[in-house]
C-alpha cells in the first residue's frame, strides 16, 4: 500500500560531481497489501467485534483529548500529563507511549496501535482501553481479547468486511499512528485536544523518549525548517509533514489543537505565518498530496503555444510541477524549468533540465521566450517589480498567467501565498510602466494573462 505521496527526495554526490544525484524516494507501508488485507479480514470477523466492540461516531461533547507520541519531549511534558489526568481528560497513548506513561504514574484512557507487523505485539502497554487498528496482526488481538476496533480508511477495506447489524466508523488520517489518533478522538466526539511527544524528529540522536527497538535501523534523512536542520526517519518526515494538513482540516471542523514539545513536527505546526521563509514555505507545500493535484501551468499551455507560437527555447519561470514544460516540451519545442523548490517536480517531469533559482536573483539563463503561470501572485509586494525585470532581462517575450484572487490553500500550513492580490488593470498598468509592451491580454475575472515583450 503506497502511503500519501511525500516527495521525498535524497541529494547524492558522486565524486568529481559538479552537481548533486536527486533520487526521488516514495515511501510505502511496511506490510505488502495481501498481509494488510489478510489482517483485517481475519479481525473484522472475531465474534466479539461482530458483537459490539466497534469504534462508532459519537457527537461532539466538551471533553479534552490529549494524545501522547512516544517523541523524546515526551519526557519533559509528564509533568503537564500529570495536569490533564489530574484534571479528568482523556489520555490517548500512542504504541509504546502507554507503558512509559504507567511507569510514571500516568494510565491512559486508551491505547492506540495501527501497525500491521507481528511484532507490534511487543508494544502492548497498559490502559484501560485499547484502540487497535483492524489491520493490526492477529496477534495483537490475542494479547487483547477485549480490544476496541476501528477501520482505516484505506482502498479496498469495503472487500474485506462483512456485514455488521450495527454502525461502525471508518477513520482516516493515515501515515502514522499520531495523525490517526487525532482524527479517531473527532471521531470519538471531542473537538479540544492537547498533543505531546510528536515531536517526528531525533534529539541527541534518540527518536524516542524511550529505546524503541522495532525502530532500530530505520532509514533517516535531514529536513530544513525555518533555517533549522531536523533528523528524522522517513516515516516521521511523512507524519510532520501529513499533520499540516490534517490538523488543519480539523481546524476547520471545529476543532481546537494545542502541539506542545519541540521537534519538526510542533515546530512546523507553531511557526506564525510569515515567519518562514518564502523557499521552505514552497518545500512545505509541495510535499502536500493536494497542493499538486491542480497545475495552472499544464492548463495555460494550449493558450501559450496558439497565442505566442514558440519555435525556439523557452524557460518556465516558477515550473511547478512541470506539467506545463511537459505540454509545452510534447508540442515540440525545447523548455527549461526554472524554480527554488526543487521538490516541487512531478517525477514525470524529472528528465527536463532544470535550474533550483529564486526569482528575486538575476538568472544567467537566456531565451528568447518565457512562460510564467501562476507565480507574480506569489511574490512578496516588494520583489514584484524586481521579479518581472529579472524574468523580462532572460526571455524577450514572455507569457504570464497570474492569479487575482486570495489563494485557500495555504492555511493547510498556516501560511499566506497569494502576497500580491491585484486586479487586471494594476498588473497591465505596472508591466507598462516598467517599460515593456502587452501585445496580448485576457482578463478572466480570477485571472490575468499577457504576453510582454521587450522593446
Amino acid at each position: 500500500m503506497h502511503l500519501p505521496f511525500a516527495n521525498l527526495q535524497v541529494k547524492h554526490w558522486n565524486p568529481g560531481a559538479s552537481a548533486p544525484l536527486i533520487l526521488p524516494v516514495h515511501v510505502i507501508c511496511n506490510t505488502s497489501d495481501d498481509d494488510l488485507h489478510a489482517n483485517i479480514r481475519a479481525n473484522a470477523a472475531r465474534p466479539r467485534q461482530m458483537m459490539r466492540r466497534w469504534v462508532k461516531s459519537e457527537a461532539p461533547h466538551t471533553g479534552i483529548a490529549v494524545l501522547v507520541g512516544s517523541g523524546p519531549s515526551l519526557a519533559e511534558s509528564l509533568g503537564e500529563i500529570r495536569q490533564h489526568q489530574d484534571a479528568g481528560h482523556t489520555i490517548f497513548a500512542m504504541n509504546g507511549a502507554a507503558r512509559f506513561l504507567h511507569d510514571h504514574g500516568v494510565t491512559a484512557a486508551y491505547q492506540v496501535m495501527i501497525d500491521p507487523r507481528e511484532e507490534t505485539k511487543q508494544l502492548v502497554g497498559p490502559a484501560h482501553d485499547h484502540l487497535i487498528a483492524s489491520q493490526c496482526h492477529p496477534a495483537v488481538f490475542e494479547a487483547l481479547p477485549h480490544a476496541k476496533l476501528y477501520h482505516l480508511q484505506i482502498e479496498g477495506i469495503d472487500d474485506d468486511l462483512p456485514e455488521y447489524p450495527h454502525p461502525f466508523a471508518l477513520v482516516g488520517g493515515a501515515a502514522s499512528v499520531g495523525n490517526t489518533s487525532t482524527v479517531l478522538a473527532y471521531v470519538l466526539g471531542y473537538r479540544t485536544m492537547h498533543i505531546y511527544g510528536y515531536d517526528s524528529s531525533h534529539r541527541d540522536a534518540q527518536s524516542h523518549a524511550f529505546h524503541q527497538k522495532m525502530n532500530d535501523g530505520e532509514p533517516n534523512c535531514l529536513v530544513t525548517w525555518n533555517g533549522r536542520d531536523y533528523r528524522t526517519s522517513l516515516t516521521m518526515k511523512l507524519q510532520a509533514e501529513k499533520f499540516q494538513e490534517t490538523g488543519r482540516l480539523l481546524e476547520g471542523a471545529g476543532c481546537a489543537i494545542h502541539v506542545h514539545g519541540s521537534g519538526l513536527l510542533p515546530d512546523m505546526w507553531n511557526t506564525p505565518p510569515d515567519v518562514l521563509p518564502e523557499r521552505e514555505k514552497y518545500q512545505r507545500m509541495w510535499a502536500i498530496p493536494g497542493y499538486r493535484q491542480f497545475a495552472p501551468g499544464q492548463e495555460a499551455a494550449a493558450t501559450f503555444l496558439e497565442v505566442v507560437k514558440p519555435d525556439d527555447l523557452v524557460l518556465d519561470f516558477g515550473s511547478g510541477t512541470g506539467r506545463g514544460a511537459l505540454a509545452i516540451s510534447k508540442a515540440g519545442v525545447d523548455v527549461f524549468m526554472v524554480d527554488f523548490a526543487s521538490n516541487c517536480r512531478d517525477n514525470a517531469a524529472l528528465h527536463l533540465p532544470f535550474l533550483d533559482h529564486d526569482l528575486s536573483e538575476p538568472c544567467a539563463l537566456r531565451a528568447p521566450y518565457g512562460y510564467c503561470t501562476d507565480v507574480m501572485e506569489h511574490i512578496p509586494p516588494d520583489q514584484v517589480e524586481t521579479v518581472i525585470r529579472n524574468i523580462m532581462t532572460s526571455a524577450g517575450t514572455v507569457f504570464f498567467q497570474i492569479a487575482t484572487v486570495p489563494d485557500a490553500f495555504g492555511a493547510v500550513i498556516n501560511q499566506r501565498l497569494h502576497l500580491t492580490v491585484q486586479p487586471h488593470a494594476w498588473w497591465a498598468d505596472l508591466f507598462i510602466r516598467l517599460g515593456f509592451a502587452v501585445t496580448w491580454q485576457a482578463d478572466q475575472g480570477h485571472q490575468s494573462q499577457f504576453v510582454i515583450k521587450r522593446v
